[in-house]
């Protein structure tokens, strides 16, 4: 994992990802409420925003940065 949450579209039809934010995530929520109800509301089209948090990241070994990230040590 490389400690980013996963965001956008799913394999399942009409089924959406907003998760793994893990500690901090509250301090996104807004963002993340705006940008998904964007993706929600133009029937697929993903936000750039978004875009770097696909589930599909995880197909190519597109890793999310940490810094941009909710990484944090406990």
């Amino acid at each position: 994992s490389d400690y980013s949450p996963v965001m956008g579209l799913s394999p399942v039809e009409n089924y959406y990802l907003d998760a793994g934010w893990g500690t901090w995530g509250f301090k996104s929520t807004p963002i993340c409420g705006k940008s998904m109800a964007e993706l929600v509301a133009s029937g697929g089209k993903v936000p750039d925003i978004i875009a770097p948090f696909s589930m599909d990241r995880f197909d190519v070994f597109r890793q999310v940065n940490e810094m941009g990230a909710t990484a944090a040590s406990h």
